[in-house]
């Protein structure tokens, strides 16, 4: 029996179980006919062009995304912007798409617990609980085994996630130990940690009001950038979602390297052609 796009999220729904989204947000299956067929899957942060343009080259059926799109409702569906483009040109090539967003982030396992582990933060638990489940909800926050500056902090974290271009809030020769993590857009966290006793905030990104406030009451912030923070979690959530699929259907495959896979094959892969659209040029930073 062939898997469908249905019992795909339902896989899904197990990774990330949705009432863990956070209410503005918009998450689940967002494109597409659950009674098709699903044998080719793509994981990616954010759909782009690119993604769009791999997709249909390798015959994927289904885009799960972390970011959501659409994310806010469309008057038409059109090729006169670049949201509804992607939209068009995903329903032409029936692909369908799916996304959990901010399920994810706050899921077991989701991004931040996956960024937690990275860092080797012991006791993790999450930064704002799920009032359902105290195991899980939005953020984590945890203790480094041993503490260091926030200048060896930032440029842990950096690496932890692939950054190139950390930036910190605060001083960089304060001693760190407890650790707040808020992926993506976390300035939201900035109270949470606080109130947790956090040293310091970890997040990709934060608007110079919330930079201002964390500075002016003492809590550091790391900033690594948006895609950064949570692009790594997609090759980890490709190879969750195959554990979750093989024992129903083993005919499907991991195909993390960079060589094309099979278009008759069944697959689940993350996008080998996104990309941050944030680019910093080394020569101008060291003339």
């Amino acid at each position: 029996m062939s898997p469908t796009i249905e019992s795909i999220c339902q896989s899904l729904s197990a990774i990330a179980p949705l009432k863990l989204a956070e209410e503005w947000d918009n998450v689940g299956l967002l494109l597409g006919d659950r009674s098709a067929e699903a044998h080719r899957i793509l994981t990616c942060l954010t759909i782009t062009p690119a993604v769009v343009e791999e997709a249909t080259e390798l015959a994927a059926n289904l885009i799960v995304a972390h970011h959501p799109l659409p994310f806010k409702p469309m008057a038409r569906i059109t090729t006169d912007s670049a949201a509804s483009a992607m939209v068009w040109n995903l329903c032409r090539a029936g692909i369908a798409v799916y996304s959990a967003h901010t399920a994810y982030d706050s899921a077991r396992l989701g991004i931040n617990e996956q960024w937690a582990n990275r860092l080797d933060l012991t006791s993790i638990k999450p930064l704002i609980p799920s009032l359902d489940d105290p195991t899980v909800g939005s953020g984590r926050y945890g203790e480094l085994p041993e503490p260091m500056t926030a200048r060896e902090f930032l440029s842990f974290a950096a690496k932890s996630c692939g950054s190139t271009r950390p930036r910190l809030v605060g001083d960089f020769d304060r001693s760190i130990r407890r650790v707040a993590i808020g992926c993506g857009s976390g300035g939201s966290f900035v109270g949470a940690a606080r109130r947790k006793g956090c040293d310091v905030l970890l997040t990709g990104e934060a608007t110079l009001h919330t930079c201002l406030e964390a500075e002016n009451t003492g809590l550091t912030m790391a900033l690594v950038g948006h895609h950064a923070s949570e692009r790594f979690a997609m090759e980890t959530l490709a190879e969750q979602l195959l554990r979750e699929i093989q024992p129903l259907h083993e005919t499907f495959a991991g195909d993390q390297d960079s060589s094309p896979p099979d278009p008759a094959g069944n697959w689940v892969r993350s996008s080998q052609r996104e990309r941050d659209p944030i680019a910093v040029d080394p020569i101008s930073l060291n003339p």
